[in-house]
């Protein structure tokens, strides 16, 4: 009977810790749900922002490819704008590292959600170079040509609660002119700023991808987990 009542106590215990180790698993699929929208919400506007750097650099790129193109003024400093964007979608410290920190990663019971998040890790590390590059790039080369023969203070772009915000200003210097295309220079640097642009492309890809995996494993398991779209504030 002593036996008995041990064996009954040992199942009684092992009962509780799966339901205690299935709560914790919920509360952290739900946290992993969250971040997903918010990486989403970072792939999705890096996609769109670096998509327009490229589009830019390529019509500004054609101009000079074609001597009987026509750039108005107001196109020429939108476009000399856009160039110039950054934006950050990588992410140095993510949920994952959380988790295997504290120890609570073992707490995910499913071996291919285990490695789609390190997989999601690999390729975040990944993009955080590719967007580095960029940014430094854009910062170290063609910022600094542009700030030597452009007038760049008749289209400012700020980052307002994650939007790209731009706003138009008079301007007491020349109007920037079109001349500017026929620069040896300028026009490696545009060939350039597409090259290094449109790398990140696919990181942007894998992690998606990534994202989309990770959402299927999660529904699978939790059907009823909806987080809510990811806001700025």
């Amino acid at each position: 009977m002593v036996v008995i009542g041990i064996l009954i106590a040992l199942q009684i215990n092992t009962w509780n810790q799966e339901r205690i180790n299935s709560r914790e698993e919920q509360r952290i699929f739900r946290d992993l749900a969250e971040e997903l929208e918010y990486n989403k919400f970072l792939v999705e506007n890096g996609r769109s922002k670096m998509m327009e750097v490229v589009y830019a650099a390529k019509r500004l790129l054609a101009g000079i490819n074609n001597e009987d193109s026509t750039y108005n003024e107001e196109s020429l400093n939108q476009d000399l704008d856009k160039i110039t964007w950054v934006w950050v979608s990588g992410r140095p410290t993510t949920l994952y590292d959380v988790l295997s920190s504290s120890g609570d990663f073992k707490l995910i019971s499913s071996p291919e959600l285990r490695k789609k998040l390190a997989d999601l890790k690999r390729n975040q590390e990944s993009l955080i170079k590719f967007e580095k590059i960029q940014s430094d790039y854009v910062d170290f080369q063609l910022r600094p040509f542009l700030n030597r023969h452009v007038d760049r203070t008749t289209i400012r772009t700020i980052l307002v609660e994650a939007k790209l915000i731009t706003t138009k200003h008079s301007s007491v210097f020349e109007p920037n002119n079109p001349g500017l295309a026929h620069n040896r220079e300028f026009a490696n640097l545009l060939t350039d700023v597409i090259f290094f642009t449109t790398r990140i492309e696919g990181n942007y890809n894998r992690i998606e991808d990534d994202i989309s995996h990770i959402d299927s494993l999660i529904q699978a398991k939790y059907p009823n987990l909806n987080p809510d779209s990811y806001i700025p504030y």
